[in-house]
């Protein structure tokens, strides 16, 4: 899915197992995207596991836990 900035609230409509994948527009707003899953991790007790893109602009996790 493209979109100009992912935060929290987008990881957190992630069900456990499923892979959320993020087009976005520039590294800054990848970088956002990232820390946001570290975020999670550390105040909602929430995991996700880095998903390998071929494309540096696009991120992707999967909820584990």
């Amino acid at each position: 899915m493209i979109k100009e900035k992912v935060g929290r609230e987008d990881w957190k409509q992630l069900k456990i197992g499923e892979t959320g994948v993020f087009t976005l527009p520039n590294a800054k707003a990848y970088e956002v995207a990232r820390v946001a899953t570290s975020q999670l991790k550390r105040l909602e007790d929430m995991d996700f596991e880095r998903v390998e893109t071929n494309d540096p602009l696009t991120i992707a996790y999967k909820r584990i836990k």
